[in-house]
């Protein structure tokens, strides 16, 4: 269904009621605060409704429930009409009655409840998809968990975080949604438009997309996606959309088990990996095989998403092995690790002794390396190199104290972060931190985190998982070439 099929008071292309809902129904509301009532619980611990934002609880069992009026159904006059956004959370054979009773109320609706073609309802799915395409109601759904935004304090779930950004992300999978979202969130990686989107019967991928694409705020989108209705209808909104922002795709089915997967997770037609691999090359789509990578993928596009313009890499760290170790790796992964020009050996030269230090790519700068004053000259000697496309460097937080004590300065790590952060902002070549851990032990972890949050705050990333770094810049060269072939 597209989106050109439903006019209801000329919202059928602007989602803003959607995301910025003033009035929500909560259709399904109960004394089960796992069920329809923790929207209710969402809204409140968010500030929706502090903020202004009205609920109506629906319920014919009930007259109240948590200190809140009970209506019998949406006609209920007491209701002020229309409603920008209705919670379905009613039993799947019930859903379709409420589908129908949404029409000319409610101008959007988010269908929690699962229960249908993915579950093999044949006949309860038909006559869902009937009460949706008769309704001037857009929907979302069924089948996902629903809308979340920040800037409008729109929530599902209580005490989840509310960090504002310019991400927008919609995935099939309601937990796969939940585990971005609250993994970058966090790290001040912050979103603008959540959706779970579920099954799809209505508001589609696409229709999302155009949006997003129109939308001021967002400036990357994400996807994660088990199958699309229409393939071409998707590259070419997403190719008019990648030369202005870029698009991240976590495709889930990429073996023969796993699109068997997806048929009874959202019910879709999934395809071969190589064509979606093909389209993605086609559409300028930077493309992730696992939620480890697709994080670091986003983490990147949303803070710094500078294109290589080779795929020359210099490795920039204080300790020998891991030089060798990220050499072996980065190479075997498709990355040249080239000879520096002759200026930039001899620039090192002049600033560190020739004892336990080498100058070549990688670069080892030993004990030396430690100091952050020394370390900021040898990466704006680097960065400056004509043969170097990208710059990776290892920072080991733990030790910053100790650097502190020994080189008699108030604080290691922030004369770092400062350095850097002045550096990077006179170069537009992608870089890249990594902070190989030290010790496992939880006051390390809390080290290594916050580093990583004042790293972030400097728009500088950090990849914790080494081989996610050599895929990203690949990812990002092709991106490029793309960005080159459409000027």
């Amino acid at each position: 269904m597209t989106t050109s099929s439903k006019t209801f008071d000329q919202l059928h292309e602007d989602f803003t009621a959607l995301f910025y809902p003033k009035s929500i129904a909560i259709i399904g509301a109960s004394k089960n605060k796992l069920g329809g009532s923790k929207f209710l619980i969402a809204l409140q611990s968010s500030g929706y409704i502090e903020g202004g934002g009205n609920v109506y609880l629906i319920n014919p069992k009930f007259d109240e429930l948590f200190g809140f009026p009970v209506y019998p159904d949406l006609m209920d006059s007491r209701i002020p009409k229309p409603i920008d956004l209705a919670i379905i959370a009613v039993s799947a054979k019930f859903v379709p009655t409420v589908v129908k009773q949404c029409n000319e109320i409610c101008r959007f609706a988010v269908i929690y409840t699962s229960g249908f073609g993915e579950s093999g309802n044949k006949n309860l799915d038909t006559e869902l998809k009937n009460a949706i395409a008769s309704s001037n109601t857009r929907f979302i759904g069924p089948n996902g968990l629903g809308v979340l935004n920040p800037y409008s304090k729109l929530a599902i779930y209580p005490n989840w975080c509310q960090s504002k950004g310019n991400i927008s992300w919609v995935a099939q999978s309601g937990g796969t949604m939940a585990r971005l979202y609250l993994t970058l969130g966090p790290m001040n990686i912050g979103f603008h438009n959540v959706v779970s989107i579920g099954n799809a019967y209505d508001i589609s991928i696409t229709d999302l997309l155009t949006y997003f694409q129109h939308d001021s705020i967002t400036k990357t989108i994400a996807l994660y996606l088990e199958s699309i209705p229409d393939g071409r209808e998707f590259m070419q909104i997403a190719q008019s959309i990648t030369p202005l922002k870029p698009i991240i795709l976590w495709k889930g089915g990429q073996s023969n088990r796993g699109v068997q997967a997806t048929l009874s997770h959202t019910g879709g037609l999934a395809g071969s990996y190589n064509v979606w691999k093909a389209m993605c090359k086609q559409s300028g789509i930077m493309l992730a095989d696992h939620f480890e990578f697709f994080q670091d993928l986003v983490k990147v596009a949303a803070l710094r998403p500078n294109v290589p313009q080779n795929l020359n890499v210099a490795i920039l760290v204080a300790g020998g092995g891991i030089g060798v170790e990220f050499t072996d790796m980065f190479e075997k992964m498709g990355l040249v690790i080239p000879d520096f020009e002759p200026q930039t050996i001899e620039g090192l030269r002049q600033i560190f002794p020739a004892v336990n230090t080498s100058f070549n790519n990688p670069i080892d700068l030993g004990e030396y390396g430690y100091d952050p004053r020394l370390f900021a000259q040898a990466f704006k000697l680097v960065l400056a190199d004509r043969n170097i496309g990208s710059v990776v460097f290892v920072r080991e937080p733990e030790r910053f104290n100790i650097i502190s004590k020994m080189l008699d300065i108030d604080d290691a790590g922030q004369m770092t972060i400062d350095s850097l952060t002045k550096i990077i902002q006179t170069t537009d070549k992608p870089v890249f931190c990594n902070p190989s851990p030290n010790r496992n032990t939880v006051d390390a972890y809390e080290t290594r985190y916050n580093f990583q949050l004042q790293m972030i705050k400097a728009k500088i990333p950090v990849i914790e998982i080494p081989t996610n770094i050599p895929k990203i810049i690949l990812q990002l060269y092709n991106y490029g070439k793309f960005l080159e072939s459409r000027k």
